[in-house]
């Protein structure tokens, strides 16, 4: 089920007024086969939240900077499936290894806090800090935050670990590039494997208020 939430929190009226025109999904039932080929529907956020609250103004927006006008909601565009692991901190590893192998690394230098959703009310907090292909913030560079390692367990009682990220390319003035280019610097390695190059979830937000701009569907790996 998607969920569909508006808010009336915000204190500034035109923010009110803005959220009320309009539906933001926050979450989406995502069909899945674990490795023992069963058929699974995971709930997944589909933003980085700033806090944990089921809002669409908890939604991470680019610290306020603007795309035409318009607000940027962070979509998450990485998914990954670890069928693999027996334990969190099997998961974890294997989510660091898989970035290293594609040469990015843990920085810091950018804003934290960072909150990834799942089954609706399981809040995961932004591991570590920024994963980058820059050390340097102040440079064009591929970045974002990574939500791990949330437990699932398929119909058979066995255990899998799901991750999320949301990762972007930003210039020297932290303006937002592209989500969609991205994801094309993950390839599979250390035999994780493409599951999806571009599941079409509903994150994808082209309104009068708030843009995703060229993001276009999550990228999904999977590890057997």
């Amino acid at each position: 089920m998607v969920l569909f939430l508006i808010t009336t929190s915000c204190s500034d009226k035109t923010d009110v007024f803005k959220l009320k025109q309009e539906q933001v999904p926050l979450s989406e039932n995502i069909k899945i086969t674990s490795k023992n080929k069963e058929d699974l529907n995971l709930d997944i956020g589909l933003w980085m939240f700033n806090k944990k609250t089921p809002e669409i103004s908890s939604i991470a927006n680019w610290i306020g900077i603007q795309l035409k006008g318009k607000v940027i909601l962070e979509p998450i565009n990485i998914i990954w499936l670890d069928f693999k692991a027996t334990n969190k901190v099997e998961a974890e590893e294997n989510i660091v290894n898989f970035l290293k192998a594609n040469n990015f690394l843990m920085r810091s230098g950018s804003s934290t806090g960072y909150y990834g959703l799942f089954e609706n009310d399981y809040w995961i907090p932004q591991f570590m800090e920024t994963w980058s292909d820059n050390a340097n913030p102040t440079t064009i560079n591929n970045h974002g935050r990574i939500f791990i390692a949330h437990e699932i367990k398929d119909n058979s009682n066995n255990s899998f670990f799901v991750s999320t990220g949301a990762f972007s390319i930003e210039n020297e003035s932290h303006h937002l590039i592209s989500f969609r280019d991205a994801l094309k610097d993950f390839k599979p390695v250390i035999d994780w494997s493409v599951s999806n190059n571009s599941y079409q979830a509903k994150n994808i937000i082209l309104s009068s208020n708030y843009t995703t701009d060229d993001h276009n569907g999550i990228k999904i790996f999977t590890l057997n």
